[in-house]
């Protein structure tokens, strides 16, 4: 009798794991055939795609259409595309969908011809700790009639645009301001060993003497003016004393082995190595949004 209806237990545990598998799959659409009239597209990606999987989800601003399928790899050897294709589920599109005066999907579910020229995808993260991507469709607003469809491995495409992160990187553009620096200092070098500091001290010598001359002769001519103007003149040539020291200062610190050249030229250089430093790390938050989470791994790693 027990046995009996231990058998009947498990009989029925059995029956119903197998129903709930059956309504698990029809609810997702797991099965082929429940999925071949369900809509694909092909998305390219030009940016690493790290944390985006098979059955990674995708959304239409934000509401969950359907899934990542499978991904195309080999177009290029280094830093090539990344296509992506994609499968809308029609049974979450009219689950969601309004029925009448439906601006996006028609009757069946399915995107309209019209609106597929107008999507956008872009990879977005559902969290910085685990890094999981998952691709956001929306619709540009565009003034534009084009109803052309293009068309990667035999699917239709959908445009996309750089990710957050993708988009930072090429705001930030640390490698054009690392080679802006490193033309600074080239420029700022050969200006710097073009420039004439002798001649220049020379010249302004030649000219303080000829100013202190003129006003030597002015002082003689109108010597009955009065003290006041002999004063002037003695005001005037300190004055000229202390630019000519101020001018010789100029010229030591301008010389090609003086510390200021060499302080300058190691400061902008070090600007320069923190630019590229900055830079790599730019990438690496890019490609591994999670790295400051997971940390520096352990040497038995």
């Amino acid at each position: 009798m027990n046995k009996q209806i231990n058998r009947l237990l498990v009989g029925f545990f059995c029956i119903g794991a197998i129903l709930l598998l059956l309504a698990f799959g029809f609810f997702t659409g797991s099965f082929s055939f429940l999925r071949q009239d369900n809509e694909r597209f092909v998305l390219v990606f030009h940016e690493n795609v790290y944390g985006l999987h098979e059955g990674s989800k995708v959304t239409l601003n934000g509401v969950r259409i359907g899934r990542v399928e499978r991904f195309f790899i080999g177009d290029a050897r280094q830093e090539g595309p990344v296509p992506v294709q994609i499968e809308v589920n029609r049974r979450l599109v009219l689950r969601h969908m309004v029925e009448s005066d439906n601006e996006i999907f028609d009757t069946d579910g399915n995107f309209k011809k019209t609106i597929v020229p107008h999507l956008l995808g872009q990879l977005n993260q559902e969290s910085f700790v685990t890094g999981i991507l998952y691709i956001n469709l929306t619709v540009q607003d565009s003034d534009s009639n084009e109803s052309y469809i293009t068309h990667q491995h035999g699917f239709p495409s959908i445009n996309t645009k750089g990710s957050m992160f993708a988009e930072l990187s090429e705001s930030i553009n640390l490698e054009k301001l690392s080679k802006q620096i490193n033309d600074l200092i080239g420029v700022a070098t050969q200006r710097l060993a073009e420039l004439n500091i002798e001649k220049l001290s020379t010249d302004y010598l030649a000219t303080s003497q000829k100013l202190r001359d003129a006003l030597g002769n002015l002082a003689t001519a109108f010597s009955p003016l009065g003290p006041s103007l002999t004063k002037t003149s003695d005001q005037s040539r300190k004055t000229l004393v202390v630019i000519h020291e101020l001018a010789e200062n100029f010229k030591g610190v301008l010389q090609p082995n003086s510390e200021f050249r060499f302080e300058l030229d190691d400061t902008l250089r070090d600007i320069s190595n923190m630019a590229r430093s900055l830079q790599n790390l730019a990438d690496l938050l890019e490609q591994n949004p999670q790295a400051f989470i997971i940390g520096k791994p352990k040497s038995e790693e």
